[in-house]
């Protein structure tokens, strides 16, 4: 190869990028994260309810058991939870009541007469003190849960998993 063939070869392949390529390809990025970002937080945002409900699996199995043994729901004075905690046998913090995670500020026993609930309220973006409900429904004498977001200060529904909507 001569000389000048070799210099026009060599500066060809070293010209490198040129603006317009360089501004498409942080437009394609841009796109890229603008869409992924919210797709992102929702998914962060679903893995701390979720947090909620698998500590919540102690207190369900508490009031279960509870009302396989006793016939009914677990009642004290004045509705007092953490007296509610005392008489499941699980913790009763007064800051944490029953359980607490990384995103679950408290856990508790809600006795009241129209809707017995497992009440769970959040910590952190973007759930930041919402409450999920797990309402106990009985029949045949048995216990079911149903996940329920208050209308307010309830977790948004495009937080919840599947089976709370």
């Amino acid at each position: 190869m001569n000389r000048s063939r070799f210099r026009r070869f060599y500066n060809r392949n070293n010209a490198g990028f040129t603006l317009i390529e360089l501004m498409i390809t942080v437009a394609i990025v841009g796109i890229l994260a603008a869409i992924a970002v919210p797709v992102y937080m929702n998914y962060i945002a679903k893995a701390k309810v979720s947090e909620g409900l698998a500590l919540a699996g102690p207190v369900k199995t508490a009031v279960t058991e509870y009302y396989s043994v006793h016939g009914r729901l677990p009642v004290v004075e004045n509705n007092n939870w953490l007296l509610l905690l005392k008489e499941l046998n699980l913790p009763d913090d007064s800051d944490t009541g029953a359980a607490s995670g990384n995103y679950v500020k408290r856990i508790w026993w809600n006795n009241n007469a129209t809707t017995p609930s497992i009440r769970i309220r959040y910590a952190g973006f973007p759930i930041d003190d919402a409450l999920l409900f797990l309402e106990a429904t009985i029949g045949d004498g048995a216990i079911s849960w149903n996940c329920t977001a208050p209308g307010s200060g309830g977790v948004p529904d495009r937080y919840l998993p599947a089976s709370c909507r």
